[in-house]
Parts: C-alpha cells; structure tokens; sequence
C-alpha cells in the first residue's frame, strides 16, 4: 500500500511539475519574451507561447472553442477581449491583485484584466525639427502650423488599430463632425498614412519624416538607443490603449493561469513590465515608472469601447471619402 502511494505520489509530482501553460500572445514577440521570462523565473511555472495578432488569435480561439489548446489569452487591446467575453471564448477570475488599479483597467465579472496600456502620443526627431526651424509643438492643433507640412505620418485607419484608436480619441475632443474637420486640415501636414501601427516610428527614428503619431513604447526605445527622439503628449488630451490577458474557457491549466493573472497585476509583476525595457506603462500607479512620464502628467481619454466597435466601419469609411483625398 505505501508502494502504491508513493507511485501515485511520484506520478501526481511529475504531473505538477511538467506543467504547462500554453498562452496565446498578441504581445509582440520581444517584449512578450521578456515579461513570461520574468514570470517562469519568479514562479517556476513553464510558459509555452504562441505568438498570434489580434485577429488571427481571437479566430483560433473561436475555432477551438470545443476544445481549447490554450490557457491564457496574453495581450491585444480590451475590444477584443470583451468580444471573446460575449461569444463565451473566456472565463471569469476575480484576482485581489486588482486592489489599487483604476476600475476601467479590468472587467468588474473578472473576465479580462489589462496588464498595461500605452498612451497615443507624438514622437518628433529633434534634428528634423532645428532643420525646419519649429518649435516643439504642445498640442493637437500646432501639429496644424504651416512648418510642419509634409512632416507628419499617421497610420491609415483602413489597416491600423492604432490609427482608429487617434481618430476616436479626436472624437471625444471634438466630436465627429470636428474630428473630421481637423483630420482634412492636418491632411496637408501629412507625408504619408502608414499601414502598420508603428510604421511613423521608423521613419521618424531616422528622420525620414519628422513627427509621427503612434503609441509610445517605440518612440521610447528609438530614445533609449541614442536617436534624436522626443516624445509628446498634447495638453488636449490623448487616447490609450490598453492590453488585457484573459483565461480560456476550459482551460487545461487554470490554475497557473490564475497565478499569471495575480503576478501581471501585482506589484512585482508590474514593476518587471518596466524594469526589462518594455516601454510599456503599467497600470499600477504604486510602482516606480522608471525613464517613462509619469501617467500623472498625462491627460488621458477614455473612448467607449463599445460605441467605438460598433460605429468602426461607418467612422473609417467617413476617413476614406473625406479625409483621405484630401492634400
């Protein structure tokens, strides 16, 4: 009998220890290696990933919806984690790790929790600027002077959340209507419309373009290797994003995915997203926030997620017919 025990013993021992916990990450591939690095450190649990945008990783979840080969869902904005919460792709956990966050950074039933967020903001290569002979602009409307023209590069709508995410933030300061008026006007500033999200980092980085509008975390890092680079936050306001990690439903490992959650967002886990350079903001305001500004400093708009899903294809076609051909 005590043979058999300690076989069972043994078996649930090598069960528990070659535990694995299977994520589905939208965070790109760097920086997603860099915090579940941190977190099989710290806790022992073994992390497999697989790196997965937002569209694709939301479609393999519906898809193996019978028969999920995930536990967790690691990042990509919260839009699409209340999508999976509504066609039943998620669960439910209420962490406690959540106490000291702002309630609009998690799901009060406990289905998606974000992890960190990135403020829209505008990257501006310093030299570009002396060159042209303008000031540091400070808010939405100087990036309308007459200096800046062909300097700018924003992100197309058509293919870049990012870029949706600038346009319903300019909704909520100046309505619709004013959001479009300011775009067409801004549209004889603009160089190009990238397709990729962080496409004007790039080419303002080498100064290919001089301001771009994007989410910071590159702009930051092109300014930690030594580029010219500053960033700036107009004093209008300025949209985030923020990214959420969710449980599968019927997920084979749910207690390690409980403990990610709890690390994510506990201080510990928080403070390692800025300590390995992510350039990510963390949702905790009671950790130390490193070479990035402080959230305090910065005026930050919330857009209603779910007026900005549903009115998505209506708003871009209004950028398409009327923004677009503008020059």
């Amino acid at each position: 009998m005590k043979r058999l025990m300690l076989v069972l013993f043994l078996i649930f021992a090598l069960t528990v220890s070659f535990a694995e916990l299977i994520i589905y990450s939208s965070v790109d591939e760097a920086n997603a290696r860099k915090i579940l690095n941190a977190f099989s450190r710290e806790t022992g649990i073994t992390v497999k990933y697989i790196f997965l945008s937002s569209g694709p990783a939301l479609a393999r979840l519906e898809a193996e919806k019978k028969n999920p080969q995930a536990d967790v869902w690691f990042g990509a904005p919260m839009p699409n984690h209340i999508i999976a919460k509504e066609r039943g792709l998620t669960e439910a956990y209420k962490t406690t790790s959540i106490y000291g966050i702002a309630p609009n950074f998690y799901d009060i039933e406990g289905y998606y929790h974000a992890f960190y967020m990135n403020p829209l903001g505008i990257g501006i290569n310093l030299k570009v600027l002396e060159q042209i002979k303008a000031d540091m602009p400070k808010s939405w409307q100087d990036l309308l002077k007459p200096e800046y023209r062909n300097m700018i590069q924003y992100p197309s709508p058509q293919t870049s959340g990012t870029a949706y995410a600038f346009i319903t933030g300019l909704i909520e300061i100046y309505g619709e209507d004013g959001m479009i008026d300011y775009l067409k006007k801004l549209a004889k500033n603009v160089q190009s419309y990238t397709q990729s999200g962080t496409g004007p980092s790039k080419s303002v980085g080498v100064g290919q373009a001089g301001l771009g509008i994007q989410f910071t975390p590159a702009f930051f890092q092109f300014k930690e290797q030594g580029y010219p680079i500053e960033v700036v936050f107009p004093v209008e306001g300025v949209p985030y994003e923020a990214a959420c990690v969710s449980i599968v439903k019927g997920a084979k490992h749910k207690y390690e995915a409980k403990v990610l959650v709890d690390w994510l967002l506990s201080k510990k886990g928080q403070q390692t997203i800025v300590d390995t350079k992510t350039f990510f903001y963390p949702v905790r305001p009671d950790v130390d926030f490193g070479t990035l500004q402080p959230l305090s400093t910065i005026k930050l708009i919330s857009v209603d997620e779910n007026w900005a899903a549903q009115n998505k294809k209506r708003i871009v076609d209004r950028w398409i017919k009327e923004v677009l051909p503008v020059k």
